[in-house]
């Protein structure tokens, strides 16, 4: 079904119109509710990665017999990795239910009488990102790169194993800078 442009007769009846933006409607609710739900495996690995380590640090009468492995460090930030991009795949295919909704409402308000946006939630969803959801996101990202770098950065350190900072350090900095430059191109496509 394609939208007919502004000018056109109705081509298509608004009943299907209105049910087409209801079942993307649905699609993005359920994207929504599987991402938000994405922060309990982002917890899982952040116990995962400092429970060990810290555990035996707050033993005071006990030294760090059993270090944690470097590699450890390293395939916990590519499983870290991963699930992010995951994530940007997911959002990605929200933003684009999201444009579709926005050509549905443009289409609904246009049947209204153009008094007013009575159907703004994806053509709302830009200018509120950028005002009030992006602040908090930057704020999230920001502690979350520091957690996946720093943090594994001290327990090497240490434990003695100063080496693998060199493979640690620029690993991380490469996938996190990868996955940046993915999600500034995903968050782009939101101004389309």
């Amino acid at each position: 079904m394609s939208i007919p442009p502004e000018n056109a007769p109705d081509e298509i009846s608004l009943d299907r119109v209105y049910e087409e933006y209801v079942r993307i409607s649905g699609v993005c609710n359920d994207y929504i509710h599987k991402s938000l739900g994405d922060i309990r495996l982002f917890g899982s690995i952040g116990a995962l990665l400092a429970w060990d380590p810290l555990s035996r640090l707050f033993e005071l009468d006990a030294r760090l017999q059993q270090p944690v492995t470097p590699v450890g460090f390293l395939i916990l930030l590519l499983v870290i990795v991963l699930v992010m991009f995951f994530d940007l795949l997911k959002q990605s295919i929200f933003f684009f239910h999201l444009q579709r909704m926005r050509e549905l409402e443009r289409v609904l308000n246009r049947a209204t009488g153009g008094e007013g946006e009575l159907f703004h939630l994806a053509g709302g969803w830009p200018d509120w990102f950028r005002r009030h959801h992006a602040p908090v996101a930057n704020g999230f990202w920001g502690v979350f790169y520091l957690l996946v770098v720093v943090f594994p950065s001290i327990i090497l350190y240490l434990q003695g194993y100063a080496g693998w900072l060199f493979v640690y350090l620029p690993t991380a900095g490469v996938l996190l800078g990868l996955h940046a430059r993915c999600a500034f191109r995903v968050l782009n496509s939101l101004e389309r």
